[in-house]
């Protein structure tokens, strides 16, 4: 999707970076972390809460482009707030 596509409907891409991290022991009996990056890509609209679309996006390594295939735009769910989502779980 082009940039000029997404920011006519109030969108726009936001990236974060967590990480996953994890101790591993060294033969002397010291002890290191080991981390590792997950980048997340989120697209945001004006009044919408954000939708995680990572799974579906290509990323240029190289240059660290985002390319949103257009026919993966109709497909996107409705976003929800966490509130909604969470809602009901775990009640007896």
């Amino acid at each position: 999707m082009s940039p000029s596509t997404e920011s006519s409907q109030g969108c726009r891409i936001a990236e974060i970076l967590q990480f996953y991290c994890e101790v591993q022991s060294s033969g002397y009996g010291s002890q290191q972390f080991h981390c590792f990056p997950i980048p997340r890509i989120f697209r945001l609209c004006q009044g919408e809460s954000a939708i995680e679309i990572t799974r579906v996006v290509k990323i240029d390594t190289s240059t660290g482009e985002v390319n949103i295939p257009h026919d993966v735009v109709q497909q996107l769910p409705k976003a929800k707030q966490w509130k909604d989502i969470i809602r009901g779980r775990g009640r007896s």
